[in-house]
């Protein structure tokens, strides 16, 4: 039966909003900050504008063409090429000069034309004149005076045009003799002239105000709503794009997501991060979160092969400083405290760190037992139950003896061989058949043995070590290692015949959810004493 596996798009929405959620208060703070100011600004700064508006008519009498049988005026066939016509004409230059001089002063020395915008009434010949000012009553006034000039300027063009057809008639008659008078060529001139001065005096511009702007009590602006809103999702949109754009800059492990998803194992705990002094947390303070953690990865190694007897592990990381041994030394506290015998093998023969961790002798080990100096029972050092119980309280609250705790847990001792003295071919020791031989006789006497294998990306070792254990456990650091070590990680489990039950996440953020499937559920006993 197949896996079920979320698709590329839902890995990426995953992946997008984990970036977002690591970077929340960015993608919270800044837009709310933004806001604040841009409201303020608005309320403080911007002085409040008002908006008055007029509509004009514009319909042909034709009284010309009734009259005269002609058209004077041009008219044409297509209203809506009237009126838009209308709309450009009003913001002429010589109606802004005629609304120029009807407001004088009040319009502050700036252009009129500044103050208006025309537009259309849909599927109507109207034409409305808008305009905005500081002052309500100077809003409508303007509004009104452009109306009022351009209805004027409209008149005076038509009576002109009037006028122009008129002239020679009057010359005709004028220069007609007394005796031609009477003639019926006369009198229907003298008829055409009388239409024409009763046109020129019934002309209004075709133009009347069917609505007349009036002062508004409501400024249109400043909005702070509107402006809030805008600038809101307008600075909270830019933001995110820049915490993503930031993201794909960033060259470190950041969540755990990033590192199952590409591993495609799962993350057996998520150990948060937290100062320990030099000490082992699962001993120096056995019921915080962090001592959770690693009894939650003993667990789920337990879940991970449930047919297999898994008793060789071997615990590595792409890179120094991330936290395997810390890990092995942790792990096999918490192990010893279930009642199993734990052998540690300290297989980093570069640069050990584990019997400082554990507090142990580094004079005798590993290298000397693979040359042959000692065998490996001789190498073997023990930290007794006694230093690993947990102290329990007496009849009065303070702490017993731990011994007591011990003998009633069962907790047996960790035994463990350290690397020893620094060899010239560590390689070569490492990959040895006799270091497999140690790996099997200790796991003859153990129930699980953990091996502490050089990192991945420094050098090969740990490639030699994958074949000669049962499982391999990687422990990577948040927010230090690196992303390309991904590839590292995968090629290691691509190419090595090796058994990856999973990752170990150190660093973390307590309370995170980044952790899924196995482990990290620990988080919720945050509130406990670290």
């Amino acid at each position: 039966m197949e896996s079920s596996k979320p698709s590329g798009s839902n890995l990426d929405l995953r992946k997008y909003l984990g970036v977002v959620w690591r970077r929340k208060w960015f993608v919270i703070v800044i837009p709310i900050l933004v806001t604040i100011i841009t409201v303020g600004s608005t309320v403080y700064f911007e002085a409040p504008m008002y908006q008055s508006s007029t509509e004009l008519l514009q319909r042909r009498s034709g009284l010309d063409k009734a009259l005269l049988g002609s058209d004077l005026f041009q008219q044409s066939y297509q209203p809506d090429r009237d009126i838009q016509t209308a709309a450009e004409l009003v913001q002429s230059p010589a109606v802004a000069s005629a609304v120029q001089e009807d407001l004088g002063d009040r319009l502050n020395n700036q252009d009129a034309s500044s103050y208006i915008t025309t537009s259309l009434v849909k599927k109507a010949d109207i034409l409305s004149i808008t305009a905005t000012a500081d002052d309500p009553q100077l809003a409508a006034d303007i509004a009104n005076s452009y109306a009022n000039e351009y209805i004027k300027w409209r008149r005076d063009v038509d009576h002109d045009v009037l006028q122009q057809a008129r002239a020679p008639i009057e010359v005709q008659i004028a220069n007609t003799p007394l005796e031609q008078q009477e003639t019926s060529s006369f009198l229907v001139l003298r008829d055409k002239l009388e239409t024409l001065k009763l046109v020129e005096v019934m002309q209004t511009g075709d133009l009347e105000v069917v609505k007349p702007a009036a002062a508004s009590s409501i400024p249109i602006s400043p909005k702070p709503v509107r402006s809030g809103i805008i600038a809101f999702v307008v600075s909270m949109a830019a933001v995110i794009v820049g915490v993503l754009f930031i993201d794909q800059l960033d060259t470190k492990i950041r969540n755990a997501d990033q590192i199952s998803d590409s591993l495609g194992k799962p993350i057996l705990a998520t150990v948060p991060k937290i100062s320990t002094n030099g000490k082992l947390v699962t001993i120096s303070n056995p019921s915080g979160i962090c001592s959770e953690a690693y009894r939650q990865l003993k667990t789920n190694i337990g879940y991970m092969e449930p047919d297999s007897d898994i008793k060789t592990i071997m615990i590595t990381s792409p890179q120094p400083g991330e936290g395997k041994s810390t890990t092995i030394a942790n792990l096999a506290v918490t192990m010893a405290r279930s009642g199993k015998k734990v052998i540690i093998i300290e297989a980093d023969l570069r640069r050990p760190t584990l019997s400082h961790y554990l507090g142990l002798d580094n004079s005798i080990g590993i290298t000397n037992a693979i040359s042959g100096s000692c065998s490996f029972r001789e190498i073997l050092q023990v930290i007794e139950a006694e230093d690993l119980a947990v102290a329990l309280p007496d009849l009065h609250g303070s702490l017993g003896a731990p011994t007591m705790a011990a003998g009633q847990n069962g907790i047996k001792p960790i035994y463990c061989a350290t690397a020893g003295p620094l060899p010239p071919n560590p390689g070569e020791m490492a990959a040895s058949e006799k270091m497999g031989a140690l790996i099997a006789e200790a796991s003859d006497h153990a129930d699980i043995v953990l091996i502490d294998a050089p990192p991945l990306g420094v050098v090969g070792d740990a490639s030699g070590l994958a074949s000669k254990v049962d499982g391999i456990v990687l422990v990577v650091r948040l927010s230090q290692t690196l992303k390309k070590s991904l590839d590292t990680m995968n090629d290691f489990i691509l190419k090595m015949p090796s058994n990856v039950l999973g990752v170990v996440v150190t660093n973390s953020n307590a309370g995170d959810s980044d952790s899924y499937g196995y482990g990290g559920y620990y988080a919720e006993d945050s509130s406990r004493n670290d």
